[in-house]
């Protein structure tokens, strides 16, 4: 039995949050890492905006940053607005970390069908530039 890493074991957390584990979550999830990373975790200073489609599988990604970031709705320092693709948008103070979440992932996320736990797997192992487009302002 292999024994679970730590993305491992955030992701499963996450999905037991989430009430199942998929592609967008795990993207959301990956997402609110990186910011952790650069951040640190704030949750009360730290703010996000997600901008997607306003329908599921694409707003799962929202459950992945709230987990992870402990941005959340009910402290208002996390918004969801309406967009194309998948953009979060991290604040801290001045500093700003842009995350757009390259269109090969998304098609891959999209197209996981009955496949989603395997692809929701390999994009927590994945590297963070086959993920997103960053910016750090």
């Amino acid at each position: 039995m292999r024994e679970m890493s730590f993305l491992d074991e955030v992701l499963q957390s996450a999905a037991r949050f989430h009430g199942h584990l998929g592609p967008f979550l795990a993207l959301g999830v990956r997402a609110g890492l990186r910011a952790i990373e650069v951040f640190g975790y704030r949750p009360f200073e730290m703010k996000a905006e997600i901008a997607t489609h306003m329908r599921t599988p694409y707003t799962c990604f929202v459950d992945g940053v709230q987990f992870v970031t402990g941005c959340t709705m009910g402290k208002g320092n996390i918004k969801l607005v309406d967009g194309a693709g998948i953009k979060a948008v991290f604040t801290v103070g001045s500093k700003r970390l842009e995350l757009t979440v390259k269109e090969e992932a998304l098609e891959k996320a999209k197209n996981a069908g009955e496949r989603s736990e395997e692809v929701a797997l390999k994009i927590m192992r994945g590297s963070l530039e086959e993920l997103f487009e960053e910016k750090l302002i």
